[in-house]
């Protein structure tokens, strides 16, 4: 159907072409070189009394150029700007999309793609990274449900539009043909007073009428047989010869003209019916299947209303249930309120009248009930406050007793007393403090605890012994104050001979900075059982000889420690 209408299409077009073709060589032909106020002749005017007459027929090269069919220059192709546009975009599309496929694989190119905040950049790289084969298909197969049908008022419009073109179409059509020439014929321009130029030497062809490519398969032969005619009347006049030919030439011209309008008009008339038939087809189709669709569309909103309802219903019916368990609970509590509320209010009424009863019989006969109950209040507070002073004064005895076996285990000088932990008298301390609430001694005994666990009494230095360990460590002390920095064996060997030549000082120096007043000094803190004075000197020390004397300092520090620790103890049990 729709190549029989593309092929009549092609036969009105090339109608049409042979008609312009027509009307340009009979405007040619109408024209004649002449110029004003010279006779009209037969013959040629001469040019020139020297030449030779002109002959009226046709030159020898002019007769071979029309004997033999000239070929059809090949067209040169025109700009199409169309199909410039489209190579642009298809070019500038493939670049855009390779310089984005690229920025994936390419830090730099994602780099200048992010800073020129390309269009649709993150898009089409999420696609390009993330999509597949299986994606692509399945919105290729959305693509259909995408497509809309015609309704039937736009196939209405379209057919009327259509109808409307043809009718057009057709009066162009007659217009064309049923319009009187505008140009003159041969006879009236052989009466006007004209003269005729002289004839040149180059007679100009007029152009032959041809199909345009690709048309010529579709043309029939009166198409065919039209242009062959109009063909034969450009050469005829070319040649400058149609004396005995002109009429039957005309005659068949005008009956092809009749025939190719007679074919036209059928044509017209038949592509009409066909198009009428295929709109009506057309919108039959369309009609029957925009019913069906709305069929299906009814019978699924049909089907999805009832099982959206029943899927309320069992909703409503669920909530309904739920509903009606809870109040059945709430009256169920509230009837167990209200009865546990009747027996609380009966209770207290019953405690009230014994209450009440008793009472009346204290008042009766238990009169001095009450100053008998005051007595036994007094006499117990009495005995606890006893209880209270006996327990505090037990627990008085037992912290000085540990007290007292701890200071005589860590302050013994005997290298011969036996080794006894000092865990024990903690723990024996902290149980009779623990009942007293008293912050002083929970946090001695906490800083204690941790000082003295797995200490016994020879673990912990006396003064004496810290002494005799000051004194065997004051010749390294010596050495190391002369060690120079970066000192290699040399430097110490050197510093070991040079400190036996350093000359001990005697007595307290306040105000000396050397090794030799720091040990005078310790010395004598030590002699004096100043141990925390001591400390603080070898403390201050720097260098080599602070880290020499470093152990030493950890042993004086648990000995103060535990001796303040143990000294706020004895203090705070004394005042409980």
């Amino acid at each position: 159907m729709f190549s029989a209408v593309a092929r009549r299409a092609v036969a009105q077009s090339t109608q049409c072409a042979a008609r312009r073709s027509l009307t340009t060589s009979m405007r040619s032909f109408q024209q004649v070189n002449t110029s004003p106020g010279s006779p009209v002749t037969s013959q040629p005017v001469k040019a020139n009394a020297t030449t030779d007459p002109v002959s009226p027929e046709v030159k020898d090269e002019v007769r071979r150029i029309n004997e033999t069919p000239e070929e059809p220059t090949p067209k040169k192709k025109k700009f199409s700007f169309t199909g410039f546009l489209f190579k642009t975009l298809f070019f500038t599309s493939v670049v855009y999309g390779a310089t984005l496929y690229v920025a994936t694989k390419n830090d730099k190119v994602m780099d200048f793609v992010l800073d020129n905040n390309l269009p649709y950049s993150e898009e089409l790289m999420d696609l390009i990274e993330t999509g597949s084969v299986q994606q692509l298909q399945k919105s290729l197969g959305r693509l259909p449900q995408n497509i809309k049908l015609p309704s039937k008022d736009q196939i209405d419009e379209l057919a009327h539009k259509i109808e409307k073109g043809g009718e057009t179409l057709i009066k162009e059509t007659k217009s064309k043909f049923g319009q009187s020439s505008k140009y003159t014929t041969p006879e009236e321009q052989l009466q006007k007073p004209v003269e005729v130029e002289s004839v040149g030497n180059v007679i100009e062809k007029l152009p032959m009428i041809t199909l345009k490519d690709g048309l010529s398969d579709y043309a029939d032969e009166t198409v065919k047989g039209t242009i062959a005619s109009f063909n034969d009347l450009i050469a005829l006049v070319d040649a400058s010869n149609i004396g005995s030919k002109k009429d039957g030439l005309i005659k068949n011209i005008n009956e092809n003209v009749h025939a190719l309008t007679s074919k036209l008009v059928k044509l017209s008339n038949s592509l009409e019916e066909e198009l009428q038939k295929k709109l009506k087809s057309t919108q039959t189709e369309l009609l029957s299947a925009y019913t069906q669709k709305e069929l299906e569309l009814t019978q699924n909103l049909l089907d999805q209303f009832n099982h959206e309802k029943t899927n309320l219903e069992k909703k409503y019916q669920a909530r309904v249930t739920e509903e009606v368990e809870a109040a059945k609970k709430a009256i169920t509590q509230a009837a167990v309120n209200a009865t546990t509320m009747v027996r609380v209010e009966q209770t207290k009424k019953f405690e009230s009248m014994i209450k009440q009863r008793i009472d009346d019989e204290r008042e009766g006969r238990l009169k001095n009930l009450n100053a008998l109950n005051n007595r036994v209040e007094d006499l117990e507070k009495y005995a606890q406050a006893l209880e209270e002073q006996a327990v505090a004064a037990n627990n008085r005895g037992v912290i000085q007793s540990s007290i007292t076996k701890l200071k005589s285990l860590i302050f013994a000088t005997e290298a011969n007393t036996p080794a006894k932990f000092l865990t024990p008298y903690i723990t024996r301390i902290g149980d009779a403090t623990t009942k007293s609430n008293d912050e002083v001694f929970s946090l001695a005994l906490n800083e204690l605890k941790p000082l003295l666990e797995n200490e016994s009494n020879q673990s912990i230095l006396s003064i004496p012994q810290l002494l005799t360990a000051w004194e065997q460590l004051t010749p390294e002390l010596r050495s190391a104050s002369l060690l120079p920095p970066n000192a290699g064996l040399l430097g110490h060997v050197a510093s070991v001979i040079f400190s036996k030549f350093l000359l001990p000082v005697k007595g307290n120096k306040p105000d000396g900075k050397d090794i030799e007043s720091v040990i005078a000094r310790v010395n004598s803190s030590l002699v004096r059982g100043q141990l925390d004075v001591a400390v603080e000197e070898v403390a201050n020390l720097k260098g080599w000889s602070r880290q020499l004397a470093d152990d030493w300092v950890k042993e004086a520090r648990v000995r103060l420690e535990a001796e303040f620790l143990v000294g706020l103890i004895d203090v705070e049990s004394k005042i409980m």
